[in-house]
């Protein structure tokens, strides 16, 4: 019987405990509460002056490859990317772009990218390349003759059909 009662005092203690903890906790949210109140109530309506502008310093990083386009996930082979302005000018670059390409590793949009993208990147203006280019696109179409009928599927082929569009286009329009 007297472990009924130990069980029980200790049941009733562990209750109250509870309900005046439960009581301080909830006076303090509501002290906090007042005080902020208060706080916001009292202050001056006082501007806080502007940082002053941040300085620019030149930029002293090496230039790095164009970020991934927006929504897509940064390159998996960096060193692709950056090695693509220079495909149909450098054997090197061109054998990184290649292994890159026929990487089965690398995710298919990459792969792709890397190959539609040979109509913007290395030349002097990505948007509207000037006749000095004119050689680079002939390098690159001849690049793709040799390689489209090589693809290793169906992703890189159809990169291949895109890419080869483009440079005519803009092989057309340096010839207006």
């Amino acid at each position: 019987m007297s472990s009924r009662i130990s069980f029980g005092i200790i049941g009733i203690t562990a209750i109250a405990l509870a309900a005046m903890l439960y009581s301080q906790l909830h006076q303090s949210a509501a002290t906090a509460r007042a005080i902020r109140e208060k706080t916001a109530e009292e202050a001056p309506s006082v501007q806080t002056p502007l940082p002053p502008a941040p300085v620019i310093l030149p930029d002293l990083v090496p230039a790095r490859p164009a970020p991934a386009k927006k929504g897509k996930p940064p390159p998996q082979d960096p060193a692709a990317r950056a090695a693509l302005s220079l495909v149909g000018k450098d054997a090197t670059a061109e054998q990184i772009w290649l292994e890159a390409i026929n990487n089965p590793n690398l995710p298919r949009q990459e792969r792709s990218d890397l190959i539609e993208d040979l109509n913007e990147d290395g030349f002097s203006n990505r948007k509207q390349p000037t006749p000095a280019d004119l050689p680079l696109i002939e390098a690159r179409l001849k690049l793709i003759e040799r390689l489209m009928p090589e693809a290793t599927d169906e992703t890189n082929l159809n990169a291949f059909g895109e890419a080869r569009k483009d440079l005519i286009n803009l092989r057309a329009k340096l010839g207006q």
